[in-house]
């Protein structure tokens, strides 16, 4: 049962590094993708994804690169425990003697297994998402 903890454990840090270094990129991404269409002769309201950091910057502070972090954070760290802990399971589950590693194969099943576990929850929310 230990492993399970520190797969969850390990999946839930995970999940919460991988939104704390991405989410700026995203919520960047979707101002560019959402800004107004500009009037004829004018220029958008970004000229880029650097002009974007900048203007969020001084509007809103680096706060505004988080904008809306709570759900996701929720999810990806449920996400990330989930995987963690399935693909330990497949793991123990696959390998022959406790120790030996396993083939490419097994790697393979243990991974599509994983992901497989996670797509379950990972997709109904990232349709909601988009």
């Amino acid at each position: 049962m230990g492993d399970v903890a520190k797969d969850l454990a390990s999946g839930t840090v995970g999940g919460a590094a991988q939104l704390i270094v991405g989410h700026p990129f995203d919520t960047i991404k979707v101002k560019l993708q959402s800004q107004p269409v500009p009037l004829p002769g004018q220029p958008p309201k970004y000229a880029g994804a650097m002009d974007a950091v900048k203007q969020t910057l001084a509007a809103e502070g680096p706060r505004g690169l988080y904008k809306g972090m709570g759900a996701p954070l929720a999810t990806v760290a449920a996400f990330n425990a989930l995987l963690f802990t399935v693909r330990g399971q497949m793991e123990s589950f696959l390998r022959s003697e406790p120790g030996v590693p396993l083939t490419v194969n097994q790697q393979v099943i243990a991974g599509a297994g994983a992901g497989v576990a996670v797509s379950f929850l990972a997709c109904p929310t990232e349709l909601i998402k988009c």
